[in-house]
């Protein structure tokens, strides 16, 4: 079982973080394992580089990108993709400062979430604990300001 968090990174946050994401990651893995006066810390810390998102939006979104296909179930702020023939299954789950995405078998329900949840914004940013693992769902492009004369 695969399991993922995924946050809203704040954009100045997410361009400053560009590359480094590799220390995000760390922070949030800190916050994750540890207790006491560090999870404090490094609570206050995420709760700062994080941006809330509109779970009402979001979860109206999602719902309506899905509801025609046979292999998506719903209820409120939770969303299934179960595929037979691909084997595949995905379950993201909505919080108020987080999602949780739990996949099993083939990637293909979960890549489905992502695809989704990048097209409603760009900085999203997906951590799996378990496989130390890390990435934006939608990747980050540098604009070149520099220009050959």
């Amino acid at each position: 079982m695969r399991n993922y968090e995924i946050v809203l990174i704040e954009e100045e946050v997410a361009h400053m973080y560009h590359g480094m994401e590799k220390k995000l990651f760390h922070l949030f893995k800190e916050n994750n394992c540890s207790q006491g006066v560090l999870k404090a810390i490094t609570t206050n810390q995420i709760e700062y580089i994080t941006k809330p998102y509109s779970r009402e939006n979001l979860d109206h979104y999602i719902h309506q990108f899905f509801f025609h296909n046979k292999a998506y179930s719903y209820s409120k702020y939770e969303h299934t993709l179960y595929d037979r023939r691909e084997n595949s299954y995905a379950k993201l789950e909505m919080h108020p400062d987080k999602m949780i995405l739990t996949a099993e078998g083939a990637i293909d329900a979960e890549t489905r979430f992502f695809e989704v949840l990048r097209s409603f914004h760009s900085y999203f940013l997906a951590i799996n604990y378990e496989e130390n693992k890390y990435g934006w769902l939608k990747p980050i492009r540098v604009v070149n300001f520099m220009q050959d004369k």
